[in-house]
């Protein structure tokens, strides 16, 4: 039998591991279900009365009190969950875990908690199937202000997973234009939880598989752009890009005849989001896209680099920790930020591309935030790369547009 896991207070990754065993206790329930139930209304009731979560209620009461938090959540939220939604739980599970989420708040700063708590409950083997991985929020923080949203631009994650590049967005610029798509049902709900959490409409998220689409050299369509242009006027490609797309995942002939990359050859999930991303933008369009390393070093993938290289100016790639996706995953990844040419050339060798390697991940060996001794959030370093990217962006976005 597996050790009891120990609630140490304020790690949120002892929160979310005592709750997910106080769930998987309760046989026949799925514990995220039922934990997203939680949230749901835990966010409602404090957006709503606050104070302590279901305070009031016990023994049989308990079950009725948090389903009265799904309806106003649902009314509050529409299509954060649906109307009519109950717990499942018995009153002892959910005494308990009513009790964990006493202490704690869901909406407060950028949504840390939430996010480490949807986190452990998607199941790891899932993600690793998928090679599906959140990207630590102090990461995609840092990026966005790399790409500096601007008022009234649109801006989309084609792969994104909790939402947390669409938040931080939001946080950084409010009047920005978001769309998010995945085509996980469970990613899809941890978006929208995100967004309710920040007050915004969530049905900007959409459960769609981007990857798809027809074949041919003219305008592309597919379950996005339909969703698109039936809620954007006059779209023309959207004008920021910010995505942390699956590592894994052979698509086998799938994708053959409508994917350039994919002409000839077996290629992975990842390498065709490549493709798909830069295709959403419009010319001059700005992007940063997370690839594992060996897509941007390996001899193999030579001829996506040259293909990415003459569709897009690239300015910069950031190199990340290898504790950066612990402890889901060792895998080394980077960051490549661009802008999209108005069409193919042949790039000019004298190209600048500003290169940083993070030697400060913000992470232990064991996959734990490493905290600064001055109490000022995550340790690490990808801050001093704002400025220098951010910079070679501007004067790559002025000569594409």
């Amino acid at each position: 039998m597996s050790a009891r896991h120990v609630l140490r207070p304020g790690d949120w990754a002892s929160v979310a591991a005592r709750l997910d065993e106080i769930l998987s206790a309760h046989s026949g329930e799925d514990p995220f279900d039922e934990a997203y139930k939680l949230f749901v209304a835990k966010l409602a009731q404090e957006a709503g009365e606050g104070g302590t979560f279901l305070r009031g209620s016990v023994g049989r009461a308990l079950p009725a009190a948090l389903d009265r938090w799904l309806t106003t959540a649902a009314a509050r939220w529409p299509g954060l969950i649906e109307a009519g939604v109950r717990t499942r739980l018995r009153p002892p599970e959910l005494a308990r875990a009513a009790a964990l989420l006493e202490g704690v708040h869901l909406g407060e700063g950028d949504l840390i908690g939430l996010d480490a708590l949807f986190e452990h409950l998607v199941t790891r083997a899932a993600k690793g199937q998928k090679g599906q991985y959140f990207t630590p929020r102090h990461v995609v923080a840092e990026v966005v202000r790399m790409l500096a949203p601007r008022a009234g631009e649109r801006v989309v994650d084609p792969a994104c997973g909790s939402g947390a590049f669409l938040f931080h967005t939001i946080r950084l610029t409010p009047r920005v234009v978001v769309r998010g798509f995945d085509q996980d049902a469970r990613a899809v709900r941890v978006a929208r939880a995100m967004l309710a959490a920040l007050g915004r409409d969530v049905r900007v998220i959409h459960r769609v598989d981007s990857l798809e689409r027809t074949p041919g050299r003219g305008p592309r369509q597919g379950p996005l752009e339909a969703v698109v242009r039936g809620e954007l006027p006059r779209f023309a490609g959207f004008d920021v890009l910010l995505t942390n797309p699956p590592f894994a995942g052979d698509v086998g002939d799938a994708f053959r005849d409508t994917y350039e990359l994919a002409r000839g050859r077996r290629v992975e999930r990842d390498v065709l989001f490549l493709e798909r991303c830069v295709e959403l933008l419009r010319p001059g369009g700005r992007f940063a896209i997370v690839l594992p390393h060996n897509k941007l070093g390996g001899e193999r993938f030579r001829f996506v680099r040259e293909w990415l290289l003459r569709h897009a100016r690239v300015v910069a790639v950031l190199g990340l920790g290898r504790h950066t996706f612990l402890p889901h995953t060792a895998q080394k990844a980077c960051v490549v930020i661009g802008v999209k040419r108005p069409r193919p050339i042949t790039p000019d060798p004298g190209e600048a591309i500003v290169f940083f390697v993070s030697e400060r991940d913000g992470k232990d060996a064991r996959g734990r935030l490493r905290l600064r001794s001055d109490g000022a959030g995550v340790d690490h370093d990808l801050d001093e790369a704002v400025e220098p990217v951010r910079a070679a962006l501007e004067a790559a976005s002025g000569g594409e547009d």
